[in-house]
């Protein structure tokens, strides 16, 4: 029995601290594509039943991402996201087969100093299960909390795993989804006489439609594709429901590349760029070179915080490549519409004034146009 005031003794490390398995486990997060997404009800929903279930004021669907974990659904908090250094569920997820309880933060010496127990929310109880793949990866936790110290009975703690696999469920009914919305596009695309430039090259054996719409060197839409896009009844789908966000991304000091290391170093350089872009950005996001070393990005469905921690992504992944001829950074500018409201094309501009702004305060940085 434990006295008042004491800590409760922390549990044998037997989980397996992130390590070796944490880049598979990203990669499992990051096929989801729900990272950053606008709320839906289905998981709304869930949380709703888990604080009902678990009469408890706050509930939450958390993924872990690598240094912060973000609530794809949340009743009882506000905030969008909190550091993974001080996430109750960074602790949960080690243990993907187990539901975590903590009676009391407060005597629990991995949480005792969190700022989450000693400051807001102060929480005392937790409980989480963890969101599990069928590969044994945890991407995160449906879980609840509650400012008073307290047990979970064992039909609640029941009920709460059952949710977390309805979770996974509605995770995996959405990957379908993304799949199959891809494949009916493609059908829908060539039914248009748009240009489906993979099967041309099987099928039509269609080259030059190729190269007129994609840019030779990165293989992204260059300026004539995004046109052909735009112009096609097809192409405002990605502009006919709620927000959506414009960036305009530029190679910093790109002559500098050019003049000292030579045009090869510089294609070298455009092509790391399009990678970094085509790896970090999103299904039904739209990359194009627009020129040059400048690109843009049509994110739709992306309210600004979503669309800012893609272009960040971006940016930082970037500055970390160590095989270019010298170091190289990003400069972007970032700007939302609402379909039906905002011009697209004043969209634009806005996101290329807010980039002038990013090379003006020294580059090397993200700037938004509401900045």
């Amino acid at each position: 029995m434990h006295h008042a005031g004491e800590l409760e003794p922390t549990p044998s490390p037997a989980w397996p601290l992130p390590g070796s398995g944490e880049p598979d486990r990203m990669a499992a997060l990051q096929r989801f594509r729900v990272l950053d997404t606008v709320p839906e009800e289905a998981y709304d929903d869930l949380v709703l039943l888990a604080a009902a279930i678990c009469d408890t004021p706050i509930a939450l669907v958390s993924l872990v991402d690598g240094d912060r974990q973000w609530f794809k659904a949340r009743l009882g908090l506000t905030a969008p996201q909190t550091p993974r250094s001080i996430s109750f569920c960074d602790h949960a997820i080690r243990r993907p087969s187990e539901l975590m309880v903590v009676r009391d933060a407060t005597r629990d010496d991995r949480f005792a100093d969190n700022p989450l127990v000693t400051g807001a929310p102060g929480i005392r109880f937790y409980a989480g299960a963890p969101l599990v793949t069928g590969d044994g990866h945890a991407l995160g936790t449906i879980c609840v909390i509650d400012a008073v110290p307290r047990e979970l009975g064992e039909r609640a703690a029941a009920a709460l795993s059952a949710l977390s696999r309805q979770v996974m469920r509605l995770f995996e009914a959405r990957e379908r989804n993304l799949e199959l919305q891809r494949l009916v596009a493609e059908r829908e695309l060539m039914a248009r006489g748009m240009v489906d430039y993979q099967r041309q090259l099987e099928v039509e054996n269609a080259e030059l439609a190729v190269e007129a719409s994609r840019d030779a060197l990165t293989g992204l839409l260059n300026r004539s594709g995004l046109e052909k896009l735009r112009g096609e009844a097809l192409s405002a789908k990605w502009l006919t429901s709620g927000v959506y966000a414009v960036a305009v991304l530029d190679v910093d000091h790109f002559k500098r590349i050019n003049d000292n290391h030579g045009h090869a170093a510089g294609d070298l350089a455009i092509r790391a760029v399009a990678a970094e872009i085509r790896r970090n950005i999103r299904g039904g996001d739209i990359a194009v070179r627009y020129g040059g070393e400048e690109f843009l990005l049509l994110m739709p469905g992306t309210p600004m915080a979503g669309a800012m921690t893609v272009v960040e992504r971006i940016r930082r992944s970037v500055q970390a490549r160590t095989d270019m001829a010298a170091p190289m950074t990003l400069s972007g500018g970032l700007a939302c519409g609402v379909a039906g409201r905002d011009d697209p094309e004043a969209v634009f501009r806005e996101a290329d004034q807010a980039l002038y702004r990013a090379k003006r305060g020294g580059r090397n940085r993200i700037v938004a146009a509401e900045d």
